[in-house]
């Protein structure tokens, strides 16, 4: 989400590359590449041995949780703090894929690829959304309020004040990969957080260039003031791990993914963005972790703010549960589903959903493997047929 109050020297720059913008996204949905030669060197001085991890290591790559090797890395599994049960719990990019597809009826992935369809769906199970300032088809396939359909309307709107402030994101985005935080315009310019003042014609042409499917203009959020002062003006959001069974939706796990540098959005590739883990009953914040690999490292206080993070609370943290909980049961064919819920000025906001949805960042924040005795049940009861630890 949006850092409402970083000067725009600190913002991370936006180059309007909608080639290299594409090959991004391609790339997040690989396992993450690390240079191999280097993690092994560092493992190597971390452990004070070049073979004392290695029968972990072969164990990750062919036990329940299929890591690729840079994954191995990625984790930091290597540094001996950890049971062989305990990394045998941790699960890469390729098994999740098979264990999500077995929990999820893919009739229902549309309500998370399509982020139009997504907000049909929740204004019609009443949950709150972000307030959409326009809809971008140039298919002209969709109906909406406040649909545009030609490049010259989308251009008047961006050249109108009080279009403004807006968060445009692709319909069919991922990663938020395309994602322009548009703070004013007016005189054919809009004013783009990371790239400054753009003439409005090339705005629309990278969105017409991101997305076939179109794009969502829709007002900026501000944060909860309880969390204003910590993280630095940032909209806090959390990602929900919510399993869905026969007694009901059941959060499983729970992180705050926290924007900092100026990065417009909170998705943790982004360089310098944190994570937090929850404790799921609480919404306190137990740990906090930026960066990866051998550059993995516990934080205790915001960077920028120096606010103390660890032992922070998530506020209205029962209502984002509940909404959280509500918002699952209107799509009871994902049984494994992720949630990025917003916690702003006016309350919990349901941002997006996840079909499954990258384990990389619960893993990350608390420090261990996804696969939890709940989590082993869950694939159980969805007829996953893969390796599983005992339990």
């Amino acid at each position: 989400m949006l850092d409402q109050n970083a000067s725009e020297e600190d913002v991370q720059p936006f180059s309007f590359d909608a080639d290299r913008d594409l090959a991004r996204r391609a790339e997040l949905d690989r396992p993450p590449e690390l240079p191999l030669a280097d993690a092994i060197r560092h493992a190597t001085r971390e452990t004070g041995s070049g073979t004392s991890w290695l029968k972990d290591f072969w164990g990750c790559l062919n036990g329940p949780g299929k890591l690729a090797a840079s994954e191995y890395f990625y984790y930091g599994l290597y540094a001996g703090k950890r049971s062989h049960d305990e990394t045998q719990r941790f699960v890469g990019k390729a098994a999740q894929a098979k264990m999500h597809r077995q929990c999820c009826d893919p009739k229902w992935f549309a309500a998370a690829l399509d982020k139009l369809h997504f907000l049909t769906v929740m204004h019609g199970a009443g949950v709150p959304v972000p307030h959409t300032v326009a809809v971008f088809d140039p298919t002209a396939r969709r109906d909406h309020p406040h649909l545009i359909t030609r490049v010259d309307a989308l251009e008047a709107l961006l050249e109108m004040p009080e279009s403004y402030p807006i968060f445009a994101k692709p319909i069919d985005g991922m990663y938020s990969v395309g994602a322009l935080a548009m703070t004013d315009g007016g005189n054919g310019w809009a004013h783009v957080r990371g790239a400054g003042q753009v003439p409005v014609n090339e705005v629309a042409a990278y969105m017409q260039r991101m997305s076939g499917e179109g794009y969502l203009l829709q007002r900026t959020l501000n944060p909860h003031p309880a969390l204003q002062e910590a993280l630095g003006g940032t909209v806090g959001t959390v990602r929900f791990l919510v399993l869905l069974g026969e007694d009901g939706p059941v959060i499983e796990s729970a992180v705050a993914k926290l924007p900092t540098d100026g990065n417009i959005a909170d998705n943790y590739w982004r360089d310098g963005n944190m994570l937090g883990a929850l404790d799921k009953e609480t919404g306190r914040i137990t740990r906090v972790v930026t960066g990866t690999g051998p550059a993995l490292r516990e934080l205790t206080h915001h960077p920028v703010t120096e606010a103390e993070l660890v032992g922070c609370e998530m506020p209205e943290w029962r209502v984002a549960t509940q909404l959280c909980r509500r918002a699952a049961m209107a799509l009871p064919g994902l049984r494994t589903q992720s949630w990025d819920i917003a916690l702003t000025n006016k309350g919990p906001v349901a941002i997006e959903v996840n079909w499954g949805g990258d384990m990389n960042l619960h893993q990350l924040a608390h420090g261990r493997g996804i696969l939890s005795s709940t989590m082993i049940a869950h694939l159980k009861r969805n007829g996953y047929e893969g390796k599983l630890p005992a339990g």
